[in-house]
């Protein structure tokens, strides 16, 4: 276990907060009592309960009712009144960006991508609050791992509190119908010919046994920025994401030969049937419905979607089995991604008083606790969950409060490098399954060189890049344009002056972030 850093200074607002976080559970339970970075005192009857707004991502089809057991047990153990507006995955990104150039935010607000351009301009303007000040004060924030806080940084200042996450097991890598390829007697991918091998015979060897050919093997969405689902091929191809470290200098992977090669294997992959027709339009939870109903045998993302999409499956097939692939080989050889350490933040306006900014960070803090981050992703021991060997078994009953990683669990969360192997209810057999293919990644996964670094001529006019690219590539993997087209890009990139610029700044960024350590 890590050592935690001590709590240097409590001002007396912390200390009103902390002494209002309760350790009491719910009637008739016993307290989770004596956790590291659990708090105990029981609230004052005295002090108000702070009333908090918060945006959150929804994932479930139902938002979280407001007299949820487990959201109102964190109220009571915060001492605070919480007003959340659940916000569908499919257009939160849009909506925070709609929030943010209204101005209009909530006390705190979930932000995904950290580094946009409106969220870097607007820090910088003070439209967050810097808590790089504060953050020694806390005892469980101030224990995150020192990547989390460092690769979540712009300009050097953190404007919000990290979503932590484990270094290994997100991603995107496939994720498979470990069922349909033992019907079929093929062995798990371990390189792009294999996997290509795999999904044209899920498109005519009939897997799910219905004697029709309509199996879309794999399902996987592009958005108008980026390659979504499909962005470990040329993840794999280039051996990187974006920006590629090579003798030393950040490479844009647009202008390496891998992108040219992952563009040549997905537009073949789409004209043989492999891709989903409609990914050019298709929603992230439209492809999940895809898993989730059988009508497709692959996917990509975190290790912990593997029993998102097997339970559902296994109600009318009980061997349907989803099982990751450790890592896929490129010219590079073995790829997988090592994330940064955070999946977001969580910002808070500087219209937010410095009082209520404490109180905003103490409750977050007790979220970063155990005893926070299990309550939030587990629920009440003996009611939601059973524990035997270390290992949580979850109750029909954490089904029904909807008790998971996937609602109160993305506010509340602590840092464990397993994280990523979980789901509410997931078998043990999955899990360890997942425990290991995280360990096996860990050996061989490469991380981001381009975390935390900005490029001013890229918050002016990098977004336009970005789409004229992703508009290209989905072109071309659709067959409505030939690779001679992204040739003739490439072609222009190189003479362009803003997208040279652009790499100029990030390796000038780089170069300072390195020499500085």
């Amino acid at each position: 276990m890590r050592k935690k850093k001590a709590l240097t200074m409590i001002s007396p607002l912390l200390l009103t907060i902390t002494l209002a976080v309760s350790g009491c559970g719910k009637s008739g339970e016993e307290p989770a009592a004596g956790k590291e970075g659990a708090a105990s005192p029981a609230p004052t009857a005295s002090a108000a309960p702070t009333d908090i707004s918060v945006m959150l991502i929804q994932f479930t089809p139902e938002s979280l009712p407001a007299d949820n057991p487990i959201l109102k047990e964190i109220e009571k153990r915060t001492n605070t009144k919480l007003k959340i507006t659940w916000v569908p995955k499919n257009n939160f990104d849009e909506k925070v960006s709609v929030t943010l150039a209204a101005g209009d935010l909530p006390d705190m607000m979930q932000i995904n991508s950290v580094f946009a351009p409106l969220v870097k301009q607007m820090a910088k303007e003070g439209a967050f609050w810097d808590i790089t000040p504060y953050i020694k004060d806390y005892k469980n924030l101030s224990a995150l791992p020192k990547d989390t806080w460092e690769n979540s940084r712009i300009n050097g200042k953190n404007y919000g509190v990290p979503r932590v996450r484990p270094l290994d097991g997100g991603g995107g890598l496939p994720m498979l119908r470990m069922d349909w390829l033992n019907k079929l007697n093929l062995k798990m991918p371990e390189t792009m010919d294999e996997l290509y091998t795999v999904l044209k015979a899920f498109a005519e060897k009939d897997p799910d046994g219905n004697g029709k050919a309509d199996t879309i093997p794999f399902a996987g969405e592009v958005t108008t920025e980026s390659m979504g689902r499909l962005a470990f091929v040329e993840q794999v191809y280039n051996g990187a994401g974006t920006w590629k470290l090579k003798n030393g200098k950040l490479i844009h992977t647009a202008l390496e030969p891998g992108s040219r090669d992952a563009l040549l294997w997905l537009s073949k992959a789409y004209k043989e049937k492999l891709l989903d027709p409609d990914l050019a339009i298709r929603k992230s939870t439209q492809t999940e419905e895809l898993i989730m109903t059988g009508k497709s045998g692959a996917t990509s993302g975190a290790l912990n979607a593997t029993w998102k999409y097997a339970e559902p499956l296994r109600k009318t097939v009980p061997e349907a089995d989803i099982a990751p692939v450790t890592y896929l080989i490129g010219p590079d050889g073995k790829f997988s991604s090592k994330e940064g350490g955070f999946a977001g933040m969580f910002v808070i306006p500087k219209r937010v008083p410095e009082a209520k900014m404490k109180q905003i960070l103490a409750f977050m803090d007790y979220g970063t606790s155990e005893e926070g981050a299990d309550l939030a992703n587990y629920g009440f021991e003996g009611t939601h969950y059973t524990k035997k060997d270390g290992f949580i078994n979850s109750t029909e009953q954490a089904t029904k409060d909807m008790v998971a990683q996937n609602v109160l669990g993305q506010m509340f969360t602590k840092f464990e490098k397993y994280s990523r192997a979980f789901l509410t209810g997931i078998p043990k057999d999955m899990y360890d399954r997942n425990i290991k293919v995280i360990d096996e990644r860990a050996k061989i996964s490469i991380s981001d060189p381009s975390i935390g670094l900005e490029s001013e001529t890229y918050l002016k006019v990098g977004k336009d890049f970005d789409k004229k690219l992703q508009d290209l590539k989905t072109k071309i993997i659709m067959g409505k344009e030939e690779i001679s087209a992204w040739d003739v890009m490439v072609t222009k990139l190189k003479a362009d002056t803003d997208f040279q610029k652009i790499i100029t700044e990030m390796n000038e960024a780089y170069q300072a972030k390195t020499s500085s350590k």
